[in-house]
């Protein structure tokens, strides 16, 4: 059962359990619809595709208000759950998940633009004094006259974040079903507002 949920990464604060002071995200799950169910037969694979973030419907384009043509709201975000069975009264929400559950949390980390080798990949840097002028530099980058060029992989100053990041075995603390919300142990990838999909995780 491959079940994932898109949320809204609202922030990071604590809780206590157990007498144990918990760091948690809290990601709240906003109202989500099946849209279509698929089948092997006619698509050649079984899902369920869903919409979320209800938005009004002079907001979508005409292509995906054609995929929203079996519900009477328009929706910003449409994915699918596939080898997922669904009942026709199941609806979908954090109680899909359980506390004390682990699972995999996707999302786009933070962007930082152009950074250099210090902050990209932790660089200790070069002498801060006695007339040094290459504090945050580099350094060298190639090895003479032989192989006289640099070396492929090697680690410059460029573009840091905005990329694609999966964590896994997050656990989840708590559910609070009447909010949507779920509370994960620990950090997960993005700034705030943005969003992550959380996914069942099934350690192989």
């Amino acid at each position: 059962m491959s079940l994932r949920l898109m949320g809204i990464k609202i922030g990071m604060t604590h809780i206590w359990k157990e007498e144990k002071f918990v760091p948690v995200t809290v990601i709240q799950v906003p109202e989500t619809v099946v849209i279509e169910k698929k089948e092997a037969k006619k698509h050649g694979y079984n899902a369920v595709k869903v919409a979320s973030i209800k938005v009004d419907k002079s907001r979508v384009n005409k292509p995906t208000l054609g995929q929203l043509k079996n519900v009477d709201d328009g929706y910003r975000t449409m994915y699918e759950m596939r080898d997922t069975e669904l009942k026709d009264d199941q609806g979908i929400s954090v109680e899909l998940f359980s506390e004390g559950e682990k699972v995999m949390v996707s999302g786009i980390s933070k962007g930082f633009g152009f950074s250099g080798v210090m902050r990209r990949h932790g660089f200790r840097g070069q002498p801060g004094s006695h007339g040094a002028m290459s504090h945050r530099r580099t350094g060298s980058i190639g090895n003479r006259s032989t192989p006289g060029k640099v070396i492929k992989g090697r680690k410059m100053p460029g573009h840091l974040g905005n990329n694609k990041v999966t964590e896994m075995g997050k656990e989840v603390v708590q559910i609070v079903p009447e909010k949507n919300l779920l509370l994960i142990k620990g950090g997960v990838p993005g700034c705030k507002g943005s969003q992550v999909f959380i996914n069942k995780w099934e350690r192989k």
